[in-house]
Parts: C-alpha cells; sequence; structure tokens
C-alpha cells in the first residue's frame, strides 16, 4: 500500500497526468521506494476505482484530437493520506541478499568475494552521490515537483516540508556511507583472510 500513499503524497502538489506522475515518482519517491511505471497506472485505476482520485479528460497536443487524463486528489484521497502518515509504522523485518550471502562467503573463491563487495561499494558509492545532490536539490528548493508542493502550502509551512525532506535524503545518505564502510572492510577482511 505504501505506492499507493505516495501517489496520494504526489497528486497533493496538484493535478497530473499519469505520465507526469510517473515521472515525479521518478525523481522522488521513487528513490526510496521503487515501482516500475506499469505498476503505477494499475495502482492509478485502483484509486479511481475506490474514490481516492478523480480523473479529468484534458486536450492532448495544439489541435486536440485527442485527450489525456489529468488525476487529481480527491477528499476521501487526501483523507486517507493523512491517515497513513499519521500510522505508526513498525520498521520491516531485515531482507537482505548481499548480507544473507555474504554470511557464507566460505563457499566462493576469495578473488569472486572481493568483486563482489567492490560491486557492492560501487553501487552503494553511486547512490550517496545521488542522495547528497538531491539534499541540495532541496535545499535550494530546486525542484519542480518541490515548487509545486510548495506553491500551495501556506509560507508557514514550507521550512518543514523542505527540512522532512532533506532529513529522508539526509539519512539515506548516512545508509550509503555504512555500506561503503562495509563493503571496504569486507575488501579488508578477504585480504587478511588470503595473506599467508
Amino acid at each position: 500500500m505504501s505506492l499507493r500513499h505516495a501517489l496520494l503524497a504526489l497528486l497533493d502538489a496538484g493535478p497530473m497526468t499519469g505520465y507526469e506522475l510517473a515521472k515525479h515518482f521518478d525523481q522522488s519517491a521513487d528513490r526510496v521506494w521503487h515501482a516500475p511505471h506499469p505498476q503505477i497506472y494499475t495502482e492509478l485505476r485502483t484509486m479511481e476505482g475506490a474514490g481516492l482520485v478523480v480523473a479529468e479528460e484534458q486536450p492532448r497536443g495544439p489541435k486536440a484530437r485527442a485527450v489525456k487524463r489529468a488525476y487529481r486528489l480527491t477528499e476521501d484521497g487526501a483523507r486517507e493520506l493523512r491517515r497513513w502518515v499519521a500510522e505508526e509504522e513498525t520498521p520491516a523485518p531485515l531482507r537482505d541478499t548481499a548480507y544473507l550471502k555474504a554470511t557464507y562467503f566460505e563457499y566462493a573463491a576469495p578473488e569472486t568475494v572481493r568483486r563482489q563487495f567492490e560491486r557492492h561499494r560501487a553501487h552503494h558509492l553511486e547512490q550517496l552521490h545521488r542522495w547528497e545532490r538531491h539534499v541540495a536539490q532541496l535545499r535550494a528548493r530546486d525542484t519542480e515537483l518541490l515548487r509545486r508542493r510548495l506553491s500551495l502550502a501556506p509560507e508557514a509551512a514550507h521550512d518543514a516540508i523542505v527540512a522532512y525532506k532533506v532529513h529522508v535524503y539526509e539519512g539515506m545518505a548516512a545508509r550509503a556511507r555504512v555500506e561503503i564502510d562495509w563493503a571496504d572492510r569486507g575488501v579488508e577482511l578477504v585480504d587478511k583472510l588470503t595473506t599467508p
């Protein structure tokens, strides 16, 4: 259900077509909750059926021969978003393939283990840079979605809107640093175990 609530939160920034919503999802919520575009479109139809969003047809293109559907949040959708955010969340049990596999690295050749740690490090280093860039954009209030949201929110709420988002992505950056450190220590462990 988290995808549903992320989409409701995005639509709180104003009406969007499915294409616009998927684009904004990729630039924001996808950073912490991945969902492929077909899943987003399916969920939009389900949300429309549940009365959480309503779609209005708009002309597509200059000659307006075709139409596109722009979704907007309903009062029921806004209530559901507030209910979900207020609900206390129990942290999910850990399920991490990299850590599970590392538990049994004694079955693999040292060079294979090293490559897996190096790949893990490279992935999380890329993520770290991504999170840090996003934090900088949020602090500068320099994303299209954030500007839309701020334009609709009372000015007194602006600092909180930005601060919570910055806090999330700083947390993601901190996680990435921990993963990089773990991978570095893994490479050191391989060296220690293979040095005669």
